[in-house]
C-alpha cells in the first residue's frame, strides 16, 4: 500500500549557510556578507516555492531483488546488492520539492541572474535531500527496535539510473507528481527516489573501495553510516 507523505517546507527548507556550503564557498570567503545575502534571498524564493510531496511503500525482498536488476546494467559488485537480502524491512520512496522551485531557477538563469539562480539551484538540491530524509525518518518510526535505517539511490554506489525505471513501475508515485522520462530524469528535477533498507546497523558498514567509489565527490555515505547507532548503544 503506498503512503502519501505529508512534509512541510519548514522541515526541508536549509539555511543561509548550508546553501553557501552546497555551492563550495570557503568559511571565511571574501565578500561572505554579501554571499550570504543572496542565500538568504534564495530561501525566501524557498519559502514561497516550495513544494514538497511524496511517497512511500514497503517491498518485500525477493521483489525488491528484482527492481534492483532493473535493465541489468548495475555495476559488477556494489554495496547494495549485498546489504538489502540481510534486510529486515525495505521500502520504495520517491520525494519531491514540486515543480515551482524548478522553474524558477531556470527562470533566474534564463535572465541571467546567476548568483540568485546558483543559490537556489543549491538550496533546492538541499531540499530536496532533507525531504529524503524526512520520508526516512517517517518510515523509521513505523520499526520497532533500534535499526540502522540508510537509504540508496539509482545512479549511486553502483546502481545504475536506468534502475529508476522498474523502481517507478512499482511504486507509481504520480500522486506525490513525480514522473520519469525516457531517459530516466526524474521531473520535477529537484526531486530523490530510492529504497530504504532497515535492519542491523552492521550490514550497511562497507568499505569505500569500489571501483566506482573514486568518482565519488560527495562521499556522504560515510557520514550517514558514521550517524548510525553501535549495536552496543543503548536505547534512549
Amino acid at each position: 500500500m503506498t503512503t502519501v507523505l505529508e512534509i512541510n517546507v519548514d522541515e526541508i527548507i536549509p539555511n543561509a549557510r548550508a546553501i553557501l556550503m552546497q555551492q563550495g564557498v570557503p568559511e571565511h570567503a571574501t565578500g561572505l556578507a554579501e554571499l550570504l545575502a543572496v542565500a538568504e534571498d534564495a530561501r525566501d524564493v524557498l519559502a514561497a516555492t516550495l513544494a514538497p510531496a511524496g511517497v512511500l511503500e514497503n517491498v518485500e525482498t525477493g521483489e525488491f531483488g528484482d527492481i534492483y536488476s532493473g535493465q541489468g546494467f548495475n555495476a559488477h559488485e556494489t554495496p547494495l546488492q549485498l546489504i538489502f537480502p540481510r534486510a529486515e524491512n525495505l521500502s520504495l520512496f520517491a520525494v519531491t520539492c514540486g515543480q515551482a522551485v524548478c522553474d524558477r531557477i531556470r527562470d533566474l538563469f534564463n535572465i541571467n541572474d546567476y548568483p540568485l539562480g546558483s543559490a537556489l539551484d543549491a538550496g533546492a538540491s538541499l531540499a530536496a535531500d532533507q525531504a529524503a530524509q524526512v520520508a526516512q525518518d517517517k518510515f523509521t518510526r513505523t520499526l520497532e527496535g533500534r535499526l540502522g535505517v540508510l537509504r540508496y539511490s539509482p545512479g549511486y554506489c553502483g546502481w545504475h539510473v536506468s534502475g529508476q525505471k522498474a523502481l517507478f513501475d512499482r511504486l507509481d508515485p504520480v500522486a506525490a507528481g513525480i514522473t520519469l522520462s525516457e531517459s530516466c530524469l526524474m521531473r520535477p528535477l529537484k526531486s530523490v527516489s530510492g529504497v530504504i533498507v532497515s535492519g542491523p546497523p552492521d550490514i550497511h558498514r562497507f568499505a569505500n573501495d569500489y571501483p566506482f567509489c573514486s568518482a565519488c565527490t560527495g562521499k556522504e555515505c560515510r557520514e550517514r553510516i558514521q550517524a548510525m547507532p553501535t549495536p552496543f548503544e543503548k536505547e534512549i
